[in-house]
């Protein structure tokens, strides 16, 4: 069999099929099959055309409205939670009483400053010649003379017995008063004897108090050694502490510095001035 003859009874088939579905269904589209072109020449094309249901029977039939949609019921309100009840405020706590304030410590006392090296002291003003005595009476001068030629007698005795023991005796018991500016060699111990002293020189602490000041002169004795043989009070301060915390100053400086061997003498005075002064 040819492949035309195969596509007629096929064209055939497929128009009888379609017929007796348009007579079942009126409503189903139809196929429209149509041979075009020559039978001898060209295989047979088929074309299938769907026609749609007519329009009246579409409308005929009433559209379904939508149902509406139900509205959506409000959420409830959110009750309002309680306000919490206020709380009572806590009692303030007592403030703790000040403590007392501790005493202020007394201040330390500054220490006392070195007195500056003493002025050198003016030469004592020469004593007074003394008076000439009346002459005595006639019977009252023989006696007298009589009496100094015994004792001049008696001194040239001893003088012609022991000649050297009275001069050295006087070399030993030689006393020299120490005055700044009589010698370099004098100077030169009495500023080594002015630092000795300072080390030694403290303010009482009571005429400190009082708010005492003054200047005390006090005259001390030491032989070669440096060894204290007196003291004295020659000027008040006109304050008893300070004059007694002046004579304490020579004794805690004891013993003081030797002497050099380039002055002479066995003992040795000077005239000091404590100064005590408020700064």
């Amino acid at each position: 069999m040819s492949q035309t003859a195969r596509a007629i009874i096929l064209a055939a088939a497929i128009a009888l099929t379609a017929m007796t579905l348009w007579l079942a269904l009126p409503g189903v589209p139809t196929l429209e099959l149509r041979t075009e072109g020559n039978a001898s020449t060209t295989a047979p094309a088929l074309k299938i055309q769907l026609a749609g249901a007519p329009a009246a029977e579409a409308s005929s039939e009433p559209a379904l409205e939508p149902k509406p949609v139900p509205e959506p019921e409000p959420e409830p309100e959110p009750e309002p939670e309680p306000e919490p009840e206020p709380q009572p405020e806590p009692e303030p706590e007592p403030e703790p009483e000040p403590e007392p304030e501790p005493e202020p410590e007394p201040e330390p006392e500054p220490e006392p400053e070195p007195e500056p090296e003493p002025e050198p002291e003016k030469a004592p003003s020469p004593e007074p010649a003394p008076q000439p005595e009346p002459e005595p009476e006639p019977d009252q001068a023989e006696r007298a003379s009589s009496e100094r030629t015994t004792d001049t007698e008696a001194e040239a005795d001893v003088d012609t017995t022991e000649p050297n023991e009275g001069a050295d005796e006087s070399t030993q018991q030689e006393q020299v008063e120490l005055v700044a500016g009589d010698d370099s060699s004098v100077d030169e111990y009495l500023s080594k004897l002015t630092r000795h002293l300072a080390r030694y020189h403290e303010y009482p602490r009571r005429a400190r108090r009082l708010g005492q000041e003054g200047t005390p002169v006090v005259i001390f004795e030491f032989d070669r050694n440096g060894r204290l043989l007196d003291t004295r009070l020659r000027d008040s301060s006109s304050h008893d502490l300070l004059d007694r915390a002046a004579l304490k100053l020579l004794r805690d400086a004891s013993p003081l510095p030797e002497v050099p061997d380039n002055m002479k003498g066995q003992s040795f005075t000077y005239a000091l001035p404590v100064g005590y002064k408020l700064r």
